[in-house]
């Protein structure tokens, strides 16, 4: 199989990924429930921002410049409508005590809250329990960020007065909103989720969802100015159902390009996976319990980077999920580091007593990576060897000096 042929593959597996979980992970329902708590808290959020910037005179000029640049570049066909009616819902909140004001800033928290929440099922990971944590970045989220953005804004204000970089102005100011965005996706599918995200994956999330916004943006504007059904139904009130509509398809492409970055941090839909079977799971556990209880002979841990190295012809969700069972059984723990280490002793716990504990099932076959292991499946079939009662232990001291077959092996026995 060439290069081409692998790589369309993989592409084909990957498109299939991201559509199935965008289906599973019920994607555009939380989209929906995104643009409305958006809805919720834009005015609260606007508040806070010009409350900011008033108490720093220096980027007062910068708080009107980062409002326009918002509502013209990422709010098409209503933006100005919308700005103008937000800026004076914005002014009669300032006008509000402050019991009141904290209590509409409270939708802005819950904003964050859902889209953490969403970002972590898309990521399959936990939320974080901390929420004192949570809280005190959703607050320097909501006050920094404005603040960095601007005081961005008023750097660049100030450069662009030199003649020297004055002729890269229309260029600059025309890929600003694409740069800006690109940098706003990258830091949210990258920090947010309570999950290590590669940057790389996290970049190349960020730019599709960039250059998919910068589209969806020229086409909702193009479909609003042909085809002006809204006006003709909603007449002056049509501004506020395109709003919506704006913002779910917004909430809907930022959500997507985080599938897409937690697609590319898992191997499900690899090529080099794709043969795996699942009636080798039980293969699965006794091989890392042997690379477990080998670093535990040094001293030493195992990280999941050299687990997932190890057994790379594994899909991570299935790695994972024996895993999540050897840990609940108490067999292996993990530490503080993140590495995963042998809990029990494996002289004391027998093969039958784990296996009973399972629900697996034991192939006649090993699979050619798991080769080391026939052996073992072979004792297992005889009725007159006693290798239920033998120790975990005793297992894997057998296997050491099976030959273990190298990677270029193993795949070309995949292969055939």
């Amino acid at each position: 199989m060439n290069n081409v042929t692998r790589f369309a593959i993989n592409f084909r597996n990957f498109i299939f990924e991201v559509a199935r979980r965008y289906r599973d992970d019920e994607t555009s329902l939380a989209a929906s429930s995104l643009a409305y708590t958006a809805l919720l808290s834009l005015v609260p959020f606007m508040s806070v921002m010009v409350t900011v910037f008033s108490a720093m005179p220096l980027f007062e000029d910068a708080s009107r410049q980062l409002q326009d640049f918002i509502f013209q570049n990422f709010v098409p066909t209503s933006g100005a409508v919308v700005q103008d009616y937000i800026l004076g819902f914005v002014d009669k909140a300032r006008g509000l005590t402050v019991t009141m004001f904290l209590a509409v800033f409270v939708t802005s928290i819950l904003m964050m809250h859902t889209m953490e929440k969403a970002l972590n099922r898309i990521f399959d990971s936990k939320a974080s329990g901390r929420f004192r944590t949570k809280l005190m970045m959703y607050w320097a989220v909501l006050t920094m960020g404005p603040l960095l953005v601007g005081g961005g804004i008023a750097l660049s204000t100030l450069l662009f007065n030199y003649s020297a970089i004055a002729s890269a102005k229309g260029i600059l100011i025309k890929a600003l909103p694409v740069i800006s965005s690109t940098v706003g996706f990258f830091f949210i599918y990258l920090i947010v989720p309570n999950h290590k995200v590669n940057w790389r994956h996290a970049l190349l999330g960020a730019l599709f969802s960039a250059i998919c916004f910068e589209l969806a943006k020229k086409g909702f504007a193009m479909y609003v100015t042909s085809i002006p059904s809204y006006q003709k139904v909603y007449g002056t009130l049509a501004t506020i159902p395109l709003f919506l509509i704006w913002m779910f398809l917004s909430w809907n492409i930022i959500l997507i390009g985080g599938t897409i970055t937690a697609t590319l941090e898992t191997s499900r839909w690899r090529l080099h996976v794709q043969k795996y079977q699942r009636n080798q799971r039980l293969l699965v556990v006794m091989e890392i319990l042997r690379l477990l209880w080998q670093a535990s002979q040094q001293g030493k841990t195992v990280s999941n980077s050299d687990l997932c190295g190890h057994l790379y012809f594994v899909p991570d969700d299935e790695l994972n999920h024996q895993l999540e069972w050897l840990i609940e059984q108490g067999y292996v723990a993990v530490n503080q580091s993140g590495d995963y280490l042998i809990r029990h002793d494996l002289s004391t716990l027998s093969f039958k007593n784990m296996y009973a504990n399972g629900t697996y099932k034991v192939p006649i076959k090993a699979s050619p990576p798991f080769s080391r292991y026939q052996s073992l499946l072979d004792d297992f079939w005889q009725p007159l060897e006693p290798m239920l009662d033998q120790s975990v232990e005793q297992l894997l001291v057998r296997q050491q000096n099976e030959p273990e077959p190298t990677p270029e092996q193993a795949q070309q026995e995949t292969n055939k």
